[in-house]
């Protein structure tokens, strides 16, 4: 009987939207939930499918990565079917970036990344010892899935930018005998892990690298504890670079493209560019002197220079899921008192 339902339904308003558009929107007329949730908060699906059934169901979004500059998501027929009820993002800024795009959101609450959040929490449950000063940096991975291709084809020094990173970075731990994790994105002993250690060994010929690729198991958390046990994350524009300021962390977004695309901590955000978390020449002398200062200074030294306050980047995380949880609690809750009048 269901999916009859689910069928016609998509039968009667096959000229009005996509295909999966009217799948996902049966298929949630049918299932009936109180609550659909999305970690995808640029998805155009979740946005039509929102708009849809809004005012029976609660949709939230979940922010989980930089805000993006798509031109398809911010055009003139983009806006016209944006729609996310209610965000919950990481900070004042991406509530600042999408309010100047003009999109329609319905509420906003800046509660950090839940990522983060959840990789604290397993840390803690597993009884992990945390020494937030076992390494001096942890740079973060950040492959291309080809050397000549990119996320951003616009921006033609992507993949060259991202090996500089790396190698200045392996350079002068060599030359000041640091300590340095470097945090792989994807599991070992998986074809997106063996192209991320074939990207890296183009751009670091001279050394004897190591990508550090946790088991399938903890893949989802391991770069976070890589992060608060290191002084110093370092990276180009990597979401993680805020994340890692909500274990107070002291960062540094080293990021030669000079490509408004990826300027941190996103496209369209305003943020003051010198600030001591951002350097932006391709010179290997500027970029010694920079993470050796940010080394030598104390926590609070370093966030006075930071030019924001923390919080406007991303809001405090270790309290994000159970944020999370209580705001679904409620909601749920206010949707049962509200069915029984």
């Amino acid at each position: 009987l269901n999916g009859k339902k689910i069928m016609f339904y998509i039968i009667k308003n096959l000229f009005k939207r996509s295909l999966k558009q009217n799948y996902l929107t049966a298929l949630i007329k049918v299932i009936a939930p109180k609550i659909v949730i999305t970690h995808i908060s640029d998805s155009e699906d979740f946005h039509i499918v929102s708009k849809i059934l809004n005012s029976k169901i609660k949709f939230i979004a979940v922010q989980t990565y930089n805000p993006t500059m798509y031109d398809k998501m911010f055009s003139a027929e983009g806006k016209k079917n944006f729609f996310i009820p209610k965000l919950f993002c990481y900070g004042k800024c991406d509530e600042l970036f999408y309010k100047n795009k003009k999109v329609n959101i319905g509420a906003y609450e800046a509660v950090g990344s839940l990522q983060s959040s959840l990789s604290y929490e397993y840390a803690k449950s597993e009884k992990l010892k945390i020494n937030p000063n076992k390494y001096d940096i942890c740079l973060i991975a950040e492959t291309l899935p080809c050397l000549n291709e990119s996320d951003h084809p616009q921006v033609k020094n992507h993949a060259d930018c991202c090996g500089l990173i790396a190698e200045f970075t392996h350079r002068l731990c060599r030359k000041h005998n640091l300590n340095m994790i470097f945090a792989g994105k994807f599991a070992k002993d998986t074809v997106q892990s063996r192209r991320e250690i074939y990207f890296y060994k183009h751009y670091l010929k001279n050394y004897n690298f190591e990508i550090f690729q946790p088991p399938k198991e903890t893949e989802n958390c391991s770069s976070y504890i890589n992060i608060m046990q290191s002084k110093l994350t370092i990276a180009l524009w990597s979401t993680m670079l805020r994340e890692a300021i909500s274990f107070e962390k002291k960062i540094l977004s080293f990021n030669p493209t000079e490509h408004p695309d990826t300027i941190f901590p996103g496209p369209g955000i305003t943020f003051p560019q010198e600030s001591i978390c951002i350097l932006t020449k391709a010179s290997y002398e500027l970029f010694e002197e920079r993470v050796l200062k940010i080394l030598s200074m104390t926590n609070k030294e370093y966030f006075s220079q930071l030019g924001k306050e923390k919080s406007f980047l991303m809001a405090p995380t270790v309290e994000t899921a159970s944020i999370l949880r209580k705001r679904l609690k409620q909601t749920l809750e206010y949707n049962t008192n509200d069915n029984i009048k």
